[in-house]
């Protein structure tokens, strides 16, 4: 209010200084009066007379209005600014003065505000237009953080649209952001129009159908919101229309000017085409599309433009090579394309009585997809052969035939039938290929019957026996050699070839190679006893059938020790081999008596050791056991054993002797009473006077002395069964005259 009379008080001090300044020079036809600048309170005003014939005549200006700016503004935290901005009046310029709402730097340049720090800050501009300097204008900048607040739900949703021209966008308020949105929108590309609401909703009216609205949204006073944008669209519903056009009929590849395609459809849709250009010269589909803005309600159409290629005549029939005189073939009107082609041939005729190679012309007639280029053939007049060919000379029936030449010696190619036969003389036909001007012919293949050679067969032989050479000259006169070589150690097949320009086959003959037998005899013994009655020597074998033969020496002789080879010959023609056996005179009455030696007592390996008495060959057997010819035994079990010793020839008398005493100790006993290992004791020590036996606990405590000719021990200990473990004892024997001592362990078990 103060500001205002003060204001009201300054205007009245100029208009009264006006009117003293022209009362004061009447006189004067030209008053000048400099305008006076009164400063008060850091405000300008100012007040310029204008010169004028009359003092009545004046021309007052008035300060200027404030500039217009958009207050307050927003920005987000760290943004980066853009200069601040205000509308000044026409002819007029601003002045700008930063923060400063009196006083202060005046710049034509607009500040950028700082974005580092949140808060407000407040920003000033004045505007002058030549006569005087505005008031300022305040602009109030608000730095904003970045809560991550997000505009939420944005949506078309058609089912809140009031109107059927109309679109409604919708979207879901935030906590975060405070109620106020600004929005942009344009319908189909159009004007864009600007507005800010404090509703979650905005709909855009005036649409026709088909007809799209694209609308940003943001948030007026959280500037880190990021914008959305949202295209909605007006459904077509009925309005939808499918474009149809006149198709344009085929045309020639390579016609020109090639076809347009329609610019509007015969619904009047007007559009694009792609490709946009018909291409002549291969067939293509284009496609319509139509205007989205004048007609967002038409669909796409498809147009199929066909070009017909240009075909070049091709001919099917008619013969590169005729033969002279033949009949002519007739050329035809039309060609063999899938289209075909009609014209007509220069010369019209073939003429097939003069030789040579002859062009042909053929010229379409006009209006159709034809090359500009006529097309030629060439027909060629061949004179009519005869093939010729080698002859083949005879052959022999079973020989081998080559194929016959499937191209004459003058150059005709074809093919002979019959199949071609080497057992029987055949004549041949040639027949030409087609295409070729040449007659058949024939030929004649001579076959030789074949003979079979015969020979004398050849008796068996024994193996080794001489085999004369085979005759190279068959019993029916065919000559011929004879392979494999001759074997006198097999029977072998053998197989006679004749020699070269004679007709025969080939012969086969066996010769029997018999194996020589080793002759068996089955009686003759291979030793006999000293001075015993001699074995026979057999004159036959005891094969089936026998062989016979003789010995040498004749008979044996055992009066004599030693061994002796007897050689047995089989008589003539027998293929049996020869055969030597050895017959042995053993010495009678050489096994005299035997020893034997034993361990010593509770050795880990008890062992007998026999020692015969006399020179030969000895079998030895431990109690029933198997003879045996080592005269070691070994893992003998404790107790009384026996041994017999016998002659391996049996020219002697065997010899058994008994109470062989093997002296050991039982490893565990079971004190159960059931009447087996119930009592411990060294048995084998029941002979052995002044023998003793203590027996331990593991700790050393003596339990029990035994004698080895008592009843032993039963496990107990002061009446008391002992537990089932080891115990130790100590057993005092005599042995070689001197009283021995033996420790050791066995296990009580219950």
């Amino acid at each position: 209010m103060k500001k205002s009379i003060r204001s009201l008080a300054y205007l009245f001090l100029i208009a009264f200084l006006s009117h003293i300044a022209i009362f004061a020079n009447t006189k004067s036809r030209a008053i000048k009066l400099e305008s006076t600048i009164f400063s008060i309170s850091n405000s300008a005003y100012c007040f310029i007379p204008i010169s004028g014939k009359n003092s009545g005549n004046r021309n007052e200006s008035f300060v200027p209005p404030a500039p217009s700016v958009t207050s307050p503004i927003y920005l987000c935290q760290g943004s980066t600014a853009d200069p601040l901005s205000a509308t000044a009046s026409p002819g007029a310029t601003l002045i700008w003065y930063g923060t400063a709402a009196n006083g202060g730097t005046a710049s034509p340049t607009a500040p950028t505000p700082s974005t580092t720090a949140v808060g407000q800050t407040k920003y000033y501009v004045s505007q002058m237009d030549g006569t005087g300097e505005s008031p300022r204008a305040e602009i109030i900048v608000n730095v904003v953080a970045d809560n991550g607040a997000t505009i939420l739900g944005f949506r078309c949703d058609p089912t809140q649209a009031t109107t059927t021209t109309s679109v409604f966008f919708d979207w879901s308020n935030n906590p975060l952001i405070s109620n106020s949105y600004n929005y942009s929108y344009s319908i189909s590309g159009g004007a864009t129009v600007t507005g800010s609401t404090g509703v979650s909703h905005q709909e855009v009216f005036g649409m026709a159908p088909g007809q799209s609205a694209t609308l940003t949204l943001s948030s007026a006073t959280h500037p880190c919101v990021p914008p959305l944008t949202l295209t909605c669209t007006v459904p077509c519903g009925t309005s939808t229309v499918t474009p149809t056009f006149t198709p344009i009929p085929p045309f020639c590849s390579g016609t020109t000017p090639a076809p347009l395609l329609p610019a509007v459809s015969n619904e009047g849709i007007a559009g694009t085409w792609s490709p946009a250009i018909v291409n002549n010269t291969t067939s293509a589909v284009y496609t319509f599309t139509p205007d989205p803005i004048l007609f967002p309600c038409a669909l796409t159409q498809t147009m199929s433009v066909t070009v017909d290629p240009l075909v070049t005549p091709a001919f099917s029939g008619i013969p590169a090579i005729i033969c002279q005189g033949a009949e002519a073939p007739t050329l035809p009107r039309s060609s063999s394309n899938v289209t075909p082609i009609n014209g007509i041939w220069s010369p019209a005729t073939v003429n097939t009585a003069v030789l040579g190679s002859f062009s042909y012309t053929f010229t379409p007639d006009p209006g159709q997809c034809t090359s500009a280029t006529p097309t030629s053939i060439s027909i060629r007049i061949d004179p009519v052969l005869t093939p010729s060919f080698t002859a083949v000379p005879d052959i022999c029936s079973g020989d081998s035939l080559s194929a016959l030449p499937t191209i004459s010696n003058n150059g005709i190619s074809g093919s002979w039938s019959p199949s071609l036969n080497n057992t029987a003389t055949t004549s041949y036909t040639f027949t030409p290929a087609a295409g070729q001007c040449a007659t058949t012919a024939t030929m004649t293949i001579s076959v030789t019957a074949s003979g079979t050679p015969t020979f004398t067969a050849v008796p068996a032989i024994c193996t080794g026996d001489p085999i004369s050479p085979l005759p190279t000259v068959s019993d029916n006169g065919y000559t011929g050699t004879w392979s494999p070589a001759l074997d006198n150690t097999t029977t072998t097949n053998y197989t006679f070839t004749p020699d070269a320009s004679q007709c025969a086959t080939v012969a086969n003959l066996t010769i029997t190679v018999n194996q020589l037998v080793s002759p068996t005899f089955i009686d003759i013994p291979d030793y006999v006893c000293e001075n015993d009655i001699p074995p026979v020597l057999p004159a036959s074998s005891s094969d089936t059938p026998s062989i016979t033969g003789s010995w040498n020496p004749s008979a044996v002789d055992t009066s004599v020790v030693g061994t002796n080879d007897f050689v047995f010959t089989p008589d003539a023609g027998q293929c049996a081999d020869e055969l030597t056996i050895a017959i042995t005179v053993s010495p009678a009455n050489t096994l005299v008596d035997f020893q034997w030696t034993v361990t010593e007592a509770f050795s880990e390996n008890q062992m007998i050791t026999i020692t015969a008495t006399g020179a030969g060959n000895y079998l030895y057997q431990l109690d029933d056991g198997p003879f045996q010819e080592s005269p070691v035994f070994e893992h003998v079990s404790a107790g009384y054993h026996s041994v017999t010793v016998e002659d391996a020839t049996g020219c002697s008398l065997s010899i058994t002797k008994s109470n062989i005493l093997v002296i050991d100790y039982p490893r565990f006993f079971t004190p159960n009473n059931d009447g087996y290992n119930d009592m411990w004791n060294v048995f084998t020590l029941e002979d052995k006077s002044g023998s003793k036996i203590q027996i331990f606990d593991r700790y050393g405590k003596l339990l029990k002395e035994i004698r080895p000719n008592g009843s032993g021990w039963n496990g107990t200990f002061n009446g008391r069964p002992l537990p089932a473990t080891d115990y130790w004892f100590v057993v005092d024997y005599p042995e070689d005259g001197t009283i021995k001592k033996f420790r050791s362990h066995f296990s009580l078990k219950r």
